[in-house]
């Protein structure tokens, strides 16, 4: 899979269409009533559009990790989240975050998967910086021709994505429509043995 990267237009991130196309009650709504102490990361997180509600949604006992590859938005979110003590905005390559293993509980891809030069170290460094059992949010652009988003060769189908992630012990917890554009996926895994002893 070789992704076309969004090419970093900050117009287009903070355009008011977004909140028709992704919005962010039925997002941040997956991650349940057990938000007490969450450690979430949002990658790709470009200028805090789910970031900083998120990290106002968790409250100050839960840490948003915002990473993103750009330097130009990395720096538009320090200075929008100026104030917002748990959100942490990080400077990161593509299959590269700079934070800790073991920490975080779910991970966002808002329109992220179909840009992902290489799947599957993508998500062996999500694995490397989650605990053992943990969440991804996947959500992305419908395949379908036309409309809002990318061309539809850019575009990658939901089944492509479920299959991909169980290849790698991901069940599918959750399927979700959060706009007429795009779908939602909610997976699962647990590499934690005996379960009992695991965050849940």
């Amino acid at each position: 899979m070789s992704g076309h990267k969004f090419s970093g237009d900050v117009a287009r991130l903070d355009n008011p269409r977004r909140q028709e196309i992704f919005p962010l009650k039925p997002i941040i709504d997956v991650l349940g009533e057990k938000v007490d102490g969450i450690v979430v990361a949002d990658l790709g997180a470009g200028t805090g559009y789910l970031s900083i509600p998120l990290a106002k949604h968790i409250g100050e006992r839960g840490t948003v990790y915002a990473i993103d590859i750009n330097p130009e938005m990395v720096a538009i979110l320090n200075e929008r989240s100026s104030g917002l003590s748990n959100l942490k905005v990080i400077k990161s390559e593509e299959n590269s975050f700079p934070i800790p293993d073991g920490l975080v509980d779910a991970s966002y891809m808002i329109a992220v998967f179909h840009e992902l030069d290489d799947p599957t170290k993508f998500l062996l460094e999500i694995r490397r910086v989650s605990k053992p059992i943990h969440r991804i949010i996947v959500i992305d652009w419908n395949h379908v021709k036309g409309g809002m988003g990318p061309p539809l060769e850019e575009r990658i189908p939901e089944e492509e994505v479920i299959k991909f992630f169980k290849n790698w012990g991901y069940g599918l917890e959750k399927r979700f429509s959060p706009s007429p554009y795009v779908y939602g996926l909610v997976f699962k895994v647990s590499t934690c043995k005996p379960l009992d002893k695991c965050w849940l």
